[in-house]
This record gives structure tokens, C-alpha cells and sequence, in this order.
């Protein structure tokens, strides 16, 4: 497997936000742009195709850090309650959540599945705060295209990395 997630890397793309200092890699068959309406400080969409992509949004918030909103395990149920709360969701499972740190920084990361009138998805959400700043990457697909998107997903959601100016 880990040969797979190294091709996929050195055939990817780099999308990289100056001005909010953070990275990501995609497939070079994706394609980035931004939403119609712009809802955040900073946001992107990098869509694959049926359905599955990969998305960052900036947020401003009063905290200095993730350990400050909660612990990962928090975050989560946060996360999850935000999910079930939203318009057309039948239910929302978690499946994983942890904590990481890369270069001195605290990112967690926390997998679940959704059940909607619009059909059921899979996502991955990396989550990081910086600078007063809530930087989440979400990793998505239709749950019949998870599998195929699978590794590329998980390499988007590794690839990500918030890195001030």
C-alpha cells in the first residue's frame, strides 16, 4: 500500500493558499475552483469525478488551539452532532478519530459516515487550528465510490498542512 500512496503523491497536484498558509495534494485529474457563494474567509473545492472530493474551509474563532476546543474524542461528537443537525441527514455513525502531530502541530482527524435524502457519503475531516484560525480539510465520497476513491482521499487528507506565512 505504501507504494500506491507514493505514486499517487508524485502524480498529484499541489494546491497551496498563500495568503492562509496551507498545502494539500490531489490527482492530477481532479479539478480545484471555488464555490458560487463564498461562505468562509478562505475556501476550495477539488472535485473527482462521481461525486468524491476533497475541500478546505478558513474560519476565524477566539481559540489558540484544537486542545482548547477538546480533546480529539470531543471534536468528534462535535463534529458528528454538526453532521445529524444537518438538512436531509437520516443518520451519522462514527467510524475513527485521532490526534496527530506533524512539525509541532496538532491536527485530528475523524472518519464517519452519513445517511441523507440525497444519498449516503463517507468523509474524512482533518482539522487544525492556527492563528485564531480553524482550518478543515473534508475528504468526501458517495459511500459506492469510497472504496474506488479510497487511497486518493486518504492521501489528500495526509497530504494537508497548515503552515503560516
Amino acid at each position: 500500500a505504501g507504494e500506491e500512496v507514493a505514486a499517487v503523491v508524485q502524480e498529484g497536484q499541489e494546491y497551496k493558499s498563500e495568503k492562509f498558509g496551507y498545502s494539500l495534494t490531489f490527482p492530477n485529474d481532479w479539478k480545484a475552483g471555488n464555490k458560487p457563494v463564498r461562505t468562509h474567509l478562505d475556501e476550495i473545492n477539488i472535485k473527482g469525478s462521481g461525486g468524491s472530493e476533497l475541500g478546505v474551509s478558513v474560519d476565524p474563532v477566539k481559540i489558540d488551539s484544537l486542545e482548547a476546543f477538546g480533546t480529539a474524542k470531543e471534536v468528534a461528537k462535535k463534529v458528528l452532532g454538526a453532521e445529524k443537525a444537518r438538512d436531509g441527514v437520516t443518520t451519522a455513525k462514527m467510524l475513527a478519530y485521532k490526534k496527530e502531530q506533524i512539525d509541532g502541530k496538532t491536527y485530528y482527524i475523524i472518519e464517519y459516515e452519513s445517511e441523507t435524502s440525497r444519498g449516503d457519503k463517507h468523509f474524512i475531516a482533518k482539522v487544525a487550528i492556527e492563528d485564531k484560525k480553524l482550518y478543515v480539510l473534508t475528504a468526501q465520497a458517495k459511500q459506492g465510490k469510497f472504496a474506488e476513491d479510497e487511497q486518493k482521499l486518504r492521501t489528500g487528507v495526509a497530504s494537508f498542512r497548515v503552515s503560516l506565512p
